[in-house]
């Protein structure tokens, strides 16, 4: 396969729970970096994904990052943002709403870069439990209110999702999707570096695939030369549409069932072999 595209999702491919990305990963990556584009396709947003990409090390000049599932696509050297697809104020506000009723805070993800804040937390009773595993973790700005519609410059979000004990996350999901259904998209996940399961809500339609569309077509890149590497549900659209979509070893059964290969033995041995098919699949024939 000719590969002109990578996309490597973050968590669960590059880095494990302790963060760090394996030297031989980096510089599987890198060697894979000469012969297609590699980008970082992750749920994470800027400040949570920098620090991951300049470990890679990656040649110039430097692909976008599609971020927050797909909601917004950045460049990687300023954090500038190129594309978002956000969530109308209205339908936010509402399934805040919504959360609070049923005893969850709402953390509002918006666009950073444009509005120097990265997080609303709309409290409910769990606020402090919220704060405790989530924003405790990160380095991130965040103002707290009572309800998201009490924000009147309230920037429109990207994600909206709570902290939800693991038994009961896909049962709120399953019960919010139908209540939204057609106006959000909603799903339950494992945030591995921060050890809590969420539920969290996009615009419809927003997903990796989106996003990686975006900088796909900047380049004139069709699907069928674009490799997607993940390990989750919020990697499904990705790796169904990819020309070549690759599962982890260790991924869900899910993203298995549509992914057309897995990552074995181990994932920098296999992008070894991709590139190096890439790099035989471009070079002329000899006549």
């Amino acid at each position: 396969m000719w590969c002109e595209l990578l996309a490597l999702d973050v968590d669960g491919v590059l880095v494990g729970p302790d963060n760090r990305v394996p030297d031989d990963l980096a510089e599987a990556v890198a060697e894979a970096a000469r012969d297609m584009r590699v980008l970082l396709a992750t749920g994470r947003s800027y400040s949570e994904t920098v620090g991951v990409w300049r470990r890679l090390n990656l040649p110039r000049p430097h692909e976008p990052m599609v971020l927050i599932g797909g909601a917004i696509v950045s460049e990687p050297d300023s954090g500038r943002t190129l594309h978002a697809s956000a969530i109308d104020r209205d339908t936010a506000c509402e399934f805040a709403d919504a959360l609070g009723e049923l005893g969850h805070s709402a953390a509002v993800i918006v666009d950073s870069w444009r509005y120097g804040v990265e997080y609303y937390l709309a409290e409910s009773e769990d606020a402090p439990l919220v704060i405790d595993r989530w924003f405790s973790q990160m380095d991130v700005s965040m103002r707290r209110v009572r309800r998201l519609s009490e924000v009147e410059d309230l920037p429109r979000p990207l994600r909206i999702n709570a902290c939800v004990e693991p038994d009961a996350a896909e049962p709120l999901a399953e019960r919010l999707a139908e209540a939204f259904a057609g106006r959000l998209s909603i799903h339950a996940i494992l945030a591995p570096n921060y050890g809590v399961t969420i539920v969290e809500a996009f615009a419809a339609g927003v997903s990796k695939w989106q996003g990686l569309q975006y900088v796909a077509q900047r380049y004139g890149i069709g699907a069928r030369s674009i490799a997607a590497v993940g390990d989750d549900v919020n990697d499904l659209q990705m790796v169904r549409r990819a020309g070549l979509g690759v599962a982890m070893p260790d991924a869900s059964a899910a993203l298995k069932a549509v992914a057309d290969t897995e990552a074995r033995p181990d994932l920098p041995s296999f992008l070894s072999r991709l590139a190096a098919q890439s790099r035989a699949a471009a070079q002329p024939e000899s006549s």
